[in-house]
């Protein structure tokens, strides 16, 4: 089993990106990168905070490091993650543009018996789509972030931002979630894992990943679209997503990753519309079969057919007699016929 990887990022409506993805051992803050690769591996989404530069610092900091950590086994991982968090908070006291530098992350591992785990720490999402459904792996959390200075957070503007519980956060240990995927990863052959920051999962709704999954196109497309979509609900933030899809063989991959199915960029709110129409046309289509049934029960019932009855003819008194008549004419005739065939009684005494 091998694995297409695809990353995008971007700075969506901020002015900076504070987002950055890791694909094989490329740490990519702007832009898109796509491998394949053999297990094991990981790959990232960090969503940095802090004031000035320090949030794309600790985001890329962060993957760095974790890149040249390569694919622990899952007991190490806390061990490899706390590691990580002491280096960012040591950089981050050293420098003053780097102070208060701190990231979310969610990743993927997958080890060499091609088992996946989800790694979590902060508000950034994972999701696995299987036959058409999309569910949540990486747990639900309010990372608490709170501005300092103000005492509440201003979404426009990370300056002097605090977060709760994630890497490089000042006295607080990074929260980390660990999640095995309960199933083999890519025994479904649709089977596919996305990691998204949350200037994505946030403004995109379950139902419109599936739409946007679901379409026939490049894995490429399908995941740049969802991001467009995001900035079209009104999304405040950076953008990244990550999708991870096994393959077996080159043919397959191909396919994954062809791009003559579109010439323009996908709107998924079309799509969805266009979903919907069709839903609410075979509604239609399926209700006017019911009436027509129905009606033609109604039809049939207000006009029923009768079984046909056994014939019986009415004789009036006067058929009665000519038949009674015609027989006894019938028997004279016969017994006349009789008669001349017997021989005439001789007379007594001859």
């Amino acid at each position: 089993m091998k694995y297409y990887v695809y990353g995008y990022t971007n700075t969506g409506s901020r002015d900076k990106n504070e987002d950055a993805v890791l694909v094989g051992k490329e740490v990519v803050s702007e832009g898109f990168r796509e491998a394949v690769l053999d297990a094991p591996f990981i790959t990232a989404v960090c969503d940095g905070v802090g004031s000035e530069k320090s949030g794309e610092t600790a985001s890329q900091f962060c993957l760095r490091l974790l890149g040249e950590a390569g694919c622990p086994a899952e007991a190490d991982f806390g061990a490899v993650l706390t590691d990580i968090h002491v280096k960012i908070r040591k950089a981050a006291s050293r420098s003053h543009s780097a102070e208060n530098m701190q990231t979310a992350l969610c990743a993927l591992a997958v080890d060499e018996e091609g088992r996946g785990l989800c790694v979590n720490v902060g508000s950034s999402s994972l999701y696995r789509f299987v036959n058409g459904t999309i569910t949540q792996i990486s747990a639900e959390r309010d990372t608490g972030k709170q501005t300092s200075a103000q005492g509440q957070e201003d979404a426009a503007d990370d300056a002097g931002q605090v977060c709760l519980g994630v890497i490089g956060s000042d006295g607080d240990a990074p929260q980390i979630d660990l999640i095995p995927l309960e199933n083999d990863f890519g025994a479904e052959p649709d089977d596919m894992v996305i990691i998204t920051s949350d200037g994505i999962s946030d403004y995109v709704s379950s139902s419109e990943f599936e739409v946007g999954l679901s379409m026939d196109l490049p894995i490429s497309e399908k995941l740049a679209a969802l991001a467009k979509l995001a900035l079209l609900n009104g999304s405040t933030d950076n953008l990244s997503i990550i999708g991870i899809k096994p393959f077996i063989d080159f043919e397959e991959l191909s396919a994954l990753t062809r791009h003559d199915a579109v010439g323009e960029t996908v709107n998924v709110i079309e799509m969805l519309e266009e979903q919907s129409a069709s839903h609410a046309e075979e509604e239609k289509d399926e209700l006017s079969d019911i009436l027509t049934i129905d009606l033609g029960d109604i039809i049939g019932k207000s006009k029923p057919v009768p079984e046909p009855e056994q014939h019986h003819d009415i004789v009036s008194r006067e058929d009665i007699e000519l038949e009674t008549h015609d027989l006894f004419m019938q028997a004279q005739a016969s017994l006349s016929r009789l008669s001349s065939l017997i021989p005439p009684n001789k007379k007594k005494g001859d």
